[in-house]
């Protein structure tokens, strides 16, 4: 592998609560229906902020209603952590020489604010945000454009995501789609997909792919080893 690149919510940030409350607050406060936060993730497959407001709203929304969006989001971004064990992945795949990315459904305002928050945007090399592409996922568009701006061969590549529409995102651009189990997003296809139970499991999973369908369980530490040092067997 020469690159991995990562989905942002529910996969690199335990955002999906904070993110799925704002827009429920912000589509209650535009007059539209009441949704809850899980309707919300539902939902939001449809991309970046302008057109999961629109989903839910049932009509064109603009500027006007993303300020909203923020005036609910911003006040929480400062409080958004990585998952437990996301830095070290990363300073391990680094350290493996593999190039890191991201391509989030989330605007570029929005993925800059919380990746920012989190303290780990400088660790990434390019940085692609729903409203830099024409078709959300599950469409190849913004993972490609990634790619293209990595140098890196799609083929050598790994898409972590939590989500379905990330999985078949890797699969429509010809990547390796890694499930990020510890996002917990329901409704993922078991058996499809290579699965990390955990952060650490990811680069096990790319290290010695041999068992692409089962949930990647690493061996017990030696006294004073990393388990991100284990091999998956």
């Amino acid at each position: 592998m020469h690159a991995v690149v990562f989905d942002m919510d529910g996969t690199l940030l335990d955002s999906v609560p904070t993110v799925s409350r704002a827009y429920a607050d912000t589509i209650r406060s535009l007059g539209g229906p009441p949704v809850s936060p899980d309707e919300v993730v539902a939902g939001w497959h449809v991309g970046h902020t302008e057109r999961v407001l629109a989903h839910f709203l049932g009509r064109t929304c603009g500027p006007a209603e993303v300020e909203r969006f923020h005036a609910y989001l911003d006040p929480a971004v400062a409080e958004l952590r990585p998952f437990p064990g996301i830095p070290a992945l990363l300073d391990e795949v680094a350290d493996a020489g593999m190039r890191l990315g991201v391509f989030t459904a989330a605007t570029r305002r929005v993925a800059a604010s919380m990746l920012a928050a989190a303290g780990i945007a400088a660790r990434f090399d390019v940085v692609v945000a729903g409203d830099e592409v024409d078709n959300p996922k599950p469409a190849p568009d913004g993972l490609l454009l990634v790619l293209r701006q990595l140098g890196v061969p799609a083929e050598a590549t790994a898409y972590v995501g939590d989500a379905e529409v990330d999985l078949d995102c890797a699969n429509a651009a010809g990547s390796l789609g890694v499930h990020a189990g510890w996002g917990a997003r329901a409704g993922v296809r078991t058996g499809a997909h290579p699965v990390a139970a955990r952060p650490y499991d990811v680069l096990s999973l790319l290290v010695a792919p041999r068992r692409r369908t089962a949930t990647a369980r690493p061996a017990k530490a030696a006294p004073g080893e990393c388990p991100a040092d284990r091999q998956i067997s």
